[in-house]
């Protein structure tokens, strides 16, 4: 059965509800379904029917909710573990980069088509994760064939959500999703990205929303797009524009190539408030890139909790099994 794909809009109303399961994603396992409850555009209808561990060292993580008014499912992928004193951190780091050997899709007739080597280990990762000693692989894999199923994700959550898809749509009676991937990174070459494209299972059900100001959406194939990036400041000087210039051609051979349609989020541009140029370009890359940014651009409300410098406070009241639990460490800078 063919389950109609969503129509792609800035102003589709399932955006902001996805990007909220990917923001959720980045809290604590515990407090998650706790979070889905009072959140307006989760509430009512919503509930976790998987969930993974919570681990000391989450390289990677996702939940699948269920909503019981419509029978779809949404699985939500966490983006890069905020928290650089931790080694899921840097393990997750080697996932977002695209320098490395890179790895042949083995779904693919075109034997060319290949995804970054640490894309491909974020994605085996995912597979690999257990919740409740079902790993996500054997979880989707119960999913109802003609079952209506969104992945989303956000940063490294939005690179991994259409791969995630990919894979789906590549195994006999699953589900073929539909992808809304947010500040998500190109993940393939020109052959992989035509396994997306006219006449695949997957054409016309890849959305991937970028904030226009986000320089992570750029990444891989639009990098020189980002130089001189915010007008007229900050723009970090000749060491950010020179490091530009030079990932910019490092990439070159690897043939990065976007695919889907890609959702244009008009950024808004804060004013500096630093005289350092250079502070003052990393603090608006990061203020761009978050969560609660995307979500505000969405006209959603922002995350239970925040993200950055030291925690993630939750502000208002949590159950008592949230608040006996230990919160999650961020860090200021995180893809």
């Amino acid at each position: 059965m063919t389950i109609p794909a969503a129509t792609p809009a800035a102003t589709d109303p399932l955006a902001p509800m996805l990007m909220t399961f990917a923001g959720i994603a980045y809290g604590k396992p515990a407090a998650i379904p706790h979070y889905l409850g009072p959140d307006t555009l989760t509430a009512e209808h919503w509930s976790i029917v998987w969930i993974a561990d919570d681990l000391a060292v989450p390289v990677n993580f996702a939940f699948i909710a269920k909503n019981a008014s419509t029978g779809a499912y949404a699985i939500a992928i966490r983006g890069t573990y905020p928290d650089p004193f931790s080694s899921a951190y840097w393990d997750d780091a080697n996932e977002d980069s695209p320098i490395g050997p890179m790895h042949s899709w083995p779904g693919a007739t075109d034997s060319l088509a290949q995804v970054a080597g640490g894309t491909w280990a974020g994605f085996q990762s995912l597979l690999a994760l257990q919740g409740a000693g079902q790993s996500l692989a054997q979880a989707i894999a119960a999913l109802p064939a003609t079952a209506t199923v969104y992945v989303t994700g956000h940063s490294l959550g939005g690179t991994l959500a259409p791969v995630i898809a990919l894979w789906m749509s590549e195994q006999p009676k699953f589900p073929v999703p539909s992808v809304y991937a947010f500040a998500g990174m190109t993940p393939g070459n020109a052959a992989f990205a035509a396994l997306f494209g006219p006449g695949t299972p997957l054409a016309g059900r890849v959305w991937r929303y970028n904030n226009t100001l986000d320089t992570v959406g750029y990444g891989w194939d639009r990098v020189l797009d980002t130089r001189k990036f915010y007008q007229p400041a900050p723009n970090g000087g000749l060491l950010i524009e020179g490091v530009i210039g030079a990932m910019a051609l490092r990439l070159l051979p690897y043939g990065y190539t976007g695919f889907g349609t890609i959702v244009a989020l008009p950024g808004v541009l804060r004013t500096p408030t630093m005289d350092c140029e250079f502070v003052a370009y990393l603090l608006e890359t990061l203020h761009q890139h978050m969560p609660d940014t995307y979500l505000a651009l969405l006209g959603a409300s922002p995350l239970p909790f925040a993200i950055g410098f030291g925690t993630v406070v939750a502000p208002r009241d949590v159950p008592d099994v949230v608040a006996q639990t230990s919160i999650l460490h961020a860090s200021p800078t995180f893809l």
